[in-house]
Formats: structure tokens, C-alpha cells, sequence
């Protein structure tokens, strides 16, 4: 039996705890949560034997072999060294980190210690993504040399700590869009990016607050109020070693036609789109015809049940890591470059 400790009982923990309750692997042992009556409450509802305000209590205590991390960003790196340095597995919730030096700092230390670092990229755990990826690993669509990510709404009312850079590192780009940008890497192989040339603008950020529709609501248990200083739109395009492009496009609040999610894979052989649910590919066929084909996928495994099995399968021994700390700390240069780009307007080169 595995034994788990969740750090952070806000509403992403439950799709971590429901998860791991369906594992026969896996005892839940202990939940903490800064508001102690928020991890009092968590463990009464999943039937956890123990709970706390401080994590330190879960880090000392030597039952337990791997955690769940899932607070707000400004806390994952301090608490992922202190997890790791205490011998025990780390599952991480996205981003990784505020910015590339404090992944850098989370890889070095997984690396030191010998234990295992996973970051929740949860969508690589869909059967869409399951299918794209043994798909190009197959050799099927050539030399991927163009991508496109994006993640776009037009009035994201999200609240709490999110909409504050100081605690949540930016806006849609470093929370809401990194699951696309994951995607399209993780399809095209992680390369590494040489250049990002990035944009954000704040222009519109008053909007959530005077539209009377709205898409998405997220917000944090944290009841605080904080200003909204996080982009409103963010856009970039990244250069691989390889020679392939990548462009960027994330928003919370945009005039936009279309919403939704798209990842597009441009290869010698074939082309992909995926829109969160639905995968459209283009082929040329045998007698030189494009072929237009939408995949009928059958797998309905949940993305939680996928990831937390899989993070539990490595901790065993028994799985080989595919969400690894290097992966992690590219994804937050690639991010952190569009940002400082953003900034300074000049082209970052790695």
C-alpha cells in the first residue's frame, strides 16, 4: 500500500482524493490545509484519519511515502524541495512553479534526493492524447515543424488569488493555457525552445466585472480580496532547436468570436487538430487524396483516475515517469519567456 498525504484541501484536492480513493493501492492518510476547518471538513467528507493546518505535519510524519500537492502557485516550490528533502514522492499540481528559476530549483532537488517529482498535466492522461501521441510516435505524421496552443475566453469571471500575479505568477497563459502548451509539446516530443518573442495586454480586464454572461468561474477557497493584475490576453511564438514553431495564444478576457481549447500539429505527413474533445485530422492517401477523418475513441477513463494511477504506479516501481521535473522546468522557461519578452518587448533567446 501506498500511503498519501494531500497538502491543500480546496477544490482541486477532491479530484485528487476521489482518485486515489478508487486505487485499492493507495490509503489516504492525513489532509492539511492552511484554514483548518477547510481540511477538518475535507477529511470528514473522504473519511481521512487525520488532518492538519500545517504541512510540516504531514513532512514529519514517517507513515507517509508520497503527497499531493495542490495550493496555490506561490507555494509549490517551497513545499515540493521540503516534501522531496523529507523522502517522500511529490505530485504536483500545474504550473510547476511562479517562473523558470524556481522550477530549475524543483528539478535539482528531485534529481539530489532520488524521489519522484511529477507534475499534473492532466490532459495527457485523455484517450484523445493517448491516440495523437502513439499516432506521431508511430511515425505517421512526419516532422512536426508547425504547432499552435491556445486556450481563449471572452469573460473568464475567475477570482481569489488566481487574478494576482504576486500569487498565481500571471494570468490564462501560466494557468489556464500551460495544459494546452503541455499538449502540443508533449506530442511534439518536448524539444527545446531557443527563442520566445512574447505579448500580454491588461487592456478590457475590467470586463468580468460588467458582463452580464460569462463562461467559466473559478475561484479559490481563499475568501480574500486581491486586485486583478494578471494578464487579460497573452500570445507568443516559440523557436525549437529542431527548426519546428510553436504559437501561443491564452485568454481570460477577450472579444473573441470563438472560445475553447485548440492544440493543431502540422507535420511532412499529416495534420491534427484537437479541441478538448474531438480530434479532426488531415492525411494524404496512397492515391494522392487529402482525407479528412474524425477518430471514434472508445477508452472513457477519467484524466484524474489516468494521472493518479500513474503517479502511483512510478512510486511503485512499476511505471516509468512520463510528467518529469526536466519537462516541467522547459515548459516554465518557455512561459517565463513569453512574460519577460512581453515586458521588455525584445526577443528572448535561451
Amino acid at each position: 500500500m501506498l500511503k498519501i498525504g494531500i497538502i491543500g484541501a480546496g477544490a482541486i484536492s477532491e479530484c485528487h482524493i476521489e482518485s486515489y480513493l478508487k486505487n485499492p493501492e493507495v490509503k489516504l492518510c492525513a489532509i492539511c490545509d492552511v484554514n483548518e476547518n477547510t481540511a477538518k471538513l475535507r477529511a470528514e467528507q473522504y473519511s481521512i484519519p487525520k488532518y492538519y493546518s500545517d504541512y510540516n505535519d504531514i513532512l514529519n510524519n514517517p507513515e507517509i511515502d508520497a503527497v499531493s500537492i495542490v495550493t496555490p502557485t506561490f507555494t509549490h516550490k517551497n513545499i515540493v524541495i521540503e516534501t522531496l528533502k523529507k523522502g517522500k514522492h511529490v505530485l504536483c499540481e500545474k504550473p510547476p512553479a511562479m517562473n523558470y528559476e524556481e522550477a530549475l530549483e524543483c528539478e535539482k532537488t528531485a534529481k539530489e534526493t532520488g524521489k519522484i517529482l511529477m507534475y499534473a498535466f492532466v490532459v495527457r492522461f485523455s484517450k484523445e492524447v493517448k491516440f495523437m501521441k502513439e499516432y506521431i510516435d508511430a511515425g505517421k505524421m512526419g516532422e512536426i515543424y508547425y504547432a499552435e496552443a491556445s486556450r481563449i475566453n471572452r469573460c473568464n469571471k475567475i477570482g481569489g488569488w488566481f487574478i494576482n500575479k504576486d500569487k498565481a505568477g500571471g494570468g490564462a497563459l501560466i494557468d489556464g493555457a500551460i495544459h494546452e502548451i503541455d499538449t502540443a509539446l508533449y506530442l511534439m516530443g518536448y524539444p527545446k525552445a531557443t527563442s520566445v518573442k512574447g505579448f500580454t495586454s491588461n487592456i478590457n480586464e475590467n470586463l468580468p466585472n460588467v458582463a452580464k454572461s460569462t463562461g467559466a468561474i473559478w475561484n479559490s477557497s481563499d475568501v480574500n480580496s486581491y486586485e486583478r493584475t494578471v494578464e487579460s490576453l497573452a500570445s507568443g511564438y516559440v523557436h525549437f532547436e529542431n527548426g519546428a514553431c510553436l504559437y501561443v495564444k491564452a485568454s481570460w478576457v477577450l472579444n473573441s468570436v470563438k472560445e475553447g481549447r485548440n492544440v493543431e500539429l502540422n507535420g511532412t505527413k499529416a495534420g491534427l487538430q484537437y479541441n478538448g474533445t474531438k480530434i479532426d485530422m488531415i492525411e494524404l492517401s496512397d492515391t494522392g487524396y487529402f482525407m479528412e477523418t474524425s477518430p471514434q475513441l472508445k477508452d472513457t477513463v477519467d484524466l484524474f483516475d489516468g494521472e493518479i494511477n500513474h503517479f502511483v504506479g512510478c512510486c511503485l516501481g512499476r511505471e516509468k515517469l512520463i510528467c518529469t521535473p526536466e519537462q516541467g522546468t522547459e515548459i516554465m522557461k518557455i512561459i517565463s519567456g513569453i512574460y519577460e519578452s512581453a515586458k521588455t518587448g525584445k526577443e528572448v533567446i535561451f
